[in-house]
């Protein structure tokens, strides 16, 4: 990492980015989170719909597939929504965002990414449950449901996503920036701004946006609906059966992945980006 100005420009040049070179960068984050922390994820939803812990990687990485196929779309469609709107946002003038501006951006980007995330994170949790090709999963969904299921859970998707997002495309490059400048003997390093902002950023954004990823994996759980039937419901049946902290089943696992997760993001968008993308800080360097 570089001096502080570069910290800051960072997220400048991003919104400077095209949008293959946005993509790119994203497919890279979803791809290597995937694959570094699938067994996370399994424990997560397993946790949140009570079904038995297991360390066989058998089972751990059913759904691997469609997961790849989820954050590598998923991510990448981030990048590139997030992008764009910081673009719109400037109106095409050379500005740096306001901090504001850039946790709009990130919460605005997981929303809209969710259209394509829901889908294949439906496919990913039946197949966790019971199995199955990635083809076959989603062919017994539509099937048995109609093509409208596979929309099932999201709204909840929609709510974890824009959170997350504005979490570590806003929240964790703010809190990295003020910390370099408020404290700079402390933080003399990107990387050691970065791992405190991390620390700080993500139980808040595990914290805010889990209620709503509980709701979600249960109802795609339980494609079936034979016993999670809308958000409300199955709002009250997790708290009747398991008490208010239901709503936060299987977060410790949520956080650990998060925070590597976060990191992972910020680091590689702060220092493959620039190799990468040489160009996008030179320009500004001129």
């Amino acid at each position: 990492d570089e001096a502080l100005g570069f910290g800051c420009y960072h997220d400048h040049v991003m919104s400077k980015l095209s949008d293959v070179e946005n993509c790119t960068i994203g497919v890279i984050c979803g791809v290597s989170d995937t694959t570094l922390l699938q067994s996370t994820n399994y424990w997560k939803n397993a946790k949140q719909q009570g079904l038995p812990f297991t360390l066989d990687p058998r089972v751990l990485y059913r759904g691997y597939g469609a997961n790849t196929i989820n954050n590598a779309l998923c991510v990448m469609s981030q990048f590139f929504l997030n992008g764009m709107i910081k673009r719109a946002m400037t109106g095409g003038n050379d500005r740096p965002l306001t901090d504001m501006e850039k946790v709009a951006a990130g919460f605005g980007a997981g929303v809209v990414s969710s259209a394509v995330a829901s889908p294949l994170e439906l496919i990913m949790i039946q197949q966790q449950i019971k199995g199955g090709s990635l083809i076959g999963t989603a062919r017994n969904i539509v099937r048995d449901g109609g093509p409208a299921a596979m929309s099932r859970g999201i709204v909840g998707m929609m709510g974890r996503e824009g959170i997350f997002c504005a979490t570590y495309l806003g929240i964790t490059p703010v809190v990295r920036e003020k910390l370099r400048e408020m404290y700079p003997s402390q933080f003399t390093t990107d990387d050691s701004a970065r791992f405190a902002a991390t620390f700080i950023a993500g139980p808040i954004g595990s914290f805010l946006s889990h209620p709503p990823d509980t709701l979600k994996t249960c109802l795609q759980g339980d494609v079936e609906m034979s016993k999670y039937k809308s958000y409300s419901q199955t709002c009250r049946a997790l708290i009747s059966e398991r008490g208010l902290p239901s709503m936060w089943a299987g977060m410790p696992w949520r956080v650990f992945r998060q925070f590597c997760a976060i990191f992972l993001f910020d680091k590689i968008n702060s220092e493959l980006a620039p190799i990468l993308f040489p160009h996008a800080f030179a320009k500004k360097a001129r």
